[in-house]
């Protein structure tokens, strides 16, 4: 059973569901989401559909035929007008049957009667063709005095329909976006919107992080990309180095004489900037033997994945699932859940996500229970003279999740099961606090989660106190660090 998410334009009046939920129910569809609020939005219906896939074409088809499906992104011009109209019986009529003759949507109206002859009926218009605005207003005029107001879309009164049409707008010249990449990206802030209001959220401060999310990231492209990187010895034969840039994941190449082994590669949309940062560091890194490793199969980790075909990318039984997922349009793991669904889908979007094809994937262990409360081992990973243990969590913070521990050397990578937020730079902190928001948490189980903090912070205390010094940790976010005290994650 397929899913499709149909970002519909309807008339404000009665029937307008019901004629969509008809077409729907007349395919075998099923409603899996549907939302609309007057308040902010007063034509936008948003509606998820499970159905086959020819069920879908269909259902699509029929929508589109009666004018309901959004085929473009239209700006629609708002305006305030002050009407003097009679205080007597029907005197509004006649504005109204302009408004309507000019397809004019009315986004607020609002008037009291005092003792004056006359009332001043403040109209807010949603108007599609901004080339009617002078002959619809020379129209009202030949009936009754007409004022224009000074207005702006921030005014709380104001139909908040330009609240997804600019935001809309804003992101596809931003992210050079598709029509329907577009409407996708609308589509799945609504839907962010839609819990968050449930919760008691502003729809402006959801619409606020939401921006916020897009332009940090857009923000350190190309030449403004700025990232530090770490470079530790490890042994005689192994060096690490931790690249940690503004926005995503930190990218850890180990690097030996023979191979270079790397564990994570943060988002997608940073591919070209990295791979510069990759030829410095390395200047034979076109030739060298790679292999990937991933912490957890979230889309800030894994966005450098495809853009290497012929390299190995190994990875537990539950993160080849999680990718299988993604390639064919199934909710993954951080997708079970409203909460995490609609910010998964705009961090794909903006950060330009492909999944790795699963052929390339190999597979590290076979018999893992699909649930568990501890660390499990489920494989190793050589390099240099440096043998590490791959340790499988219990998914507190996304299902699949590992970490990476050499006794020897004193190290541990964590990824998000512990990260090193007192390390953060003003940047990375103002970052790293949109995805709580619009989540409420980064984690999809935080009992788990807590519990398995706590068993890798065993982990990494015992490795400290056998090799008598204490052990690095390399989270999956700010700089390599040290674990003091067995209670916070301080500076290197």
């Amino acid at each position: 059973m397929a899913q499709k998410s149909f970002v519909t334009s309807v008339p404000d009046q009665s029937g307008t569901f019901l004629r969509a939920a008809g077409i729907i129910a007349s395919h075998d569809g099923n409603i899996a989401r549907v939302s609309y609020n007057k308040a902010v939005d007063l034509h936008t219906l948003f509606i998820d559909v499970q159905a086959p896939e020819d069920k879908l074409l269909q259902i699509e088809d029929e929508l589109s035929d009666i004018g309901y499906l959004k085929k473009k992104i239209t700006e629609t011009r708002v305006i305030e007008v002050s009407v003097k109209i009679p205080d007597k019986p029907g005197a509004v009529l006649p504005v109204l049957e302009i408004l309507n003759r000019y397809n004019v949507n009315i986004s607020y109206m609002n008037s009291c009667a005092d003792e004056n002859p006359f009332q001043e009926f403040k109209f807010g218009l949603l108007i599609e063709n901004p080339k009617i605005i002078k002959t619809l207003l020379d129209h009202i005029s030949k009936i009754y005095p007409i004022d224009i107001i000074e207005c702006h879309s921030s005014e709380e009164n104001l139909d908040n329909t330009v609240v997804y049409i600019r935001l809309a707008n804003e992101m596809q010249k931003l992210l050079g976006l598709s029509t329907e990449k577009t409407m996708q990206f609308i589509s799945e802030s609504n839907r962010i919107l839609q819990v968050l209001e449930s919760g008691g959220e502003n729809a402006g401060k959801v619409f606020d992080h939401i921006r916020r999310f897009a332009y940090s990231v857009n923000r350190w492209r190309g030449d403004a990309f700025q990232v530090n990187i770490q470079k530790i010895n490890l042994s005689n034969l192994v060096t690490l180095f931790c690249i940690q840039p503004y926005c995503g994941s930190n990218t850890y190449v180990l690097v030996s004489e023979e191979e270079v082994v790397l564990i994570d590669t943060g988002f997608a949309i940073y591919a070209e900037e990295m791979f510069h940062i990759f030829n410095n560091l390395f200047p034979d890194w076109n030739t060298r033997t790679k292999k990937f490793y991933i912490t957890h199969a979230d889309v800030d980790h894994c966005g450098l994945l495809f853009k290497f075909q012929d390299a190995e990318i190994i990875v537990n039984q539950k993160s080849a699932e999680n990718f299988r997922r993604q390639v064919e349009g199934l909710p993954d793991y951080r997708e079970q859940t409203a909460l995490h669904l609609g910010y998964s889908k705009i961090s794909q979007i903006i950060s330009g996500y492909v999944p790795p094809g699963v052929n390339r994937l190999k597979i590290l262990d076979s018999t893992t229970p699909e649930e568990h409360d501890s660390l499990l081992p489920i494989g190793r990973m050589a390099i240099g003279d440096l043998d590490f243990t791959i340790l499988e969590g219990s998914g507190g913070h996304l299902y699949g999740e590992m970490i990476y521990c050499c006794r020897k050397a004193g190290v541990v990578f964590t990824g998000d099961i512990l990260v090193n937020i007192s390390g953060f730079s003003q940047e990375r902190a103002e970052f790293n606090s949109l995805a709580p928001y619009l989540m409420k948490s980064v984690n999809v189980d935080s009992e788990k989660a807590r519990h398995m903090r706590r068993q890798v912070t065993e982990l990494i205390q015992e490795i400290s106190n056998q090799n008598m010094k204490p052990c690095l940790v390399c989270g999956g976010h700010g700089p390599v660090a040290k674990l003091v005290d067995g209670k916070i994650l301080a500076k290197e």
